[in-house]
């Protein structure tokens, strides 16, 4: 919190690594499967990287999608809670999360940082927000999502869009430069792909990309889960402590339910 009151920083994306024990022997396929079941996403995947190395991820937040007519669209994620035990606290939940001034204020700080990335290479004027802190509810947890559209110059390719959107503002913090710079020195390790990204990017000039959260990295000696979220001058130690359990918990349960 210190450079948040220095004014260095408005929100840092603060995130660690959950580890298994050496030795943990996980097959990816069955990981993958068993998230699947446990936790589904529009962005799911897995990749085997050979050598022993493989990512399951069940992502729910896009990075960027690129239409073959330039048009722009990422949904950034601020805000996450976990889902109730009944139809009345499921409710009651929600209706939290959406009047919740402290996550409102995350996701409007990095609403604001992605269209300025947009704003890099689409069109003067055509940058907006048509959906603004809209609660969507998932197997396992409600998220509070905004989505930025644009479209791009006509000079600018799905590249150059990548180049200047490149990490997801959610998994920085604003202003991203700074954000960055403050997280290598209080981050123990790098993230590796976690909070990158992983999609697809085709010839004819569309791409769609996601984030990549609730991810894991398989290796032969074990696993790897990436967690994290915003700190802001709002935030609570142990609040910010459950957070990070809440989202990596389907991912942890998956490996835990599939190692040998």
């Amino acid at each position: 919190l210190g450079s948040i009151r220095l004014g260095e920083s408005y929100e840092l994306c603060l995130t660690t690594h959950v580890r298994s024990p050496a030795g943990w022997h996980v097959d990816p396929l069955e990981m993958y499967r068993k998230l699947r079941g446990s936790n589904p996403a529009p962005y799911a995947a897995l990749l085997r990287c050979g050598s022993g190395l493989a990512v399951c991820s069940s992502s729910p937040e896009r990075f960027l999608r690129i239409g073959r007519d330039g048009v722009v669209q990422s949904r950034p994620i601020k805000g996450t809670r976990r889902r109730g035990g009944c139809v009345e606290e499921d409710e009651s939940i929600k209706a939290e999360l959406a009047q919740s001034e402290k996550d409102r204020a995350e996701n409007l700080m990095i609403v604001d940082l992605v269209r300025n990335d947009l704003g890099r290479v689409c069109r003067t004027g055509s940058v907006h927000c048509p959906v603004v802190m809209q609660v969507e509810s998932y197997a396992t947890v409600h998220q509070l999502v905004s989505a930025v559209e644009g479209t791009l110059r006509g000079e600018c390719s799905a590249v150059d869009c990548i180049r200047a959107s490149f990490p997801m503002g959610s998994m920085t913090g604003a202003p991203k430069r700074r954000s960055m710079q403050l997280l290598e020195n209080l981050e123990d390790a790098a993230r590796g792909i976690y909070s990158g990204s992983i999609g697809f990017l085709s010839v004819n000039g569309s791409a769609d990309l996601s984030v990549a959260i609730r991810t894991a990295v398989v290796t032969e000696t074990g696993v790897s889960i990436g967690a994290g979220g915003a700190i802001t001058m709002l935030s609570d130690p142990q609040e910010e402590w459950e957070e990070m359990l809440l989202k990596s918990n389907a991912v942890v349960a998956s490996a835990v339910a599939t190692a040998s």
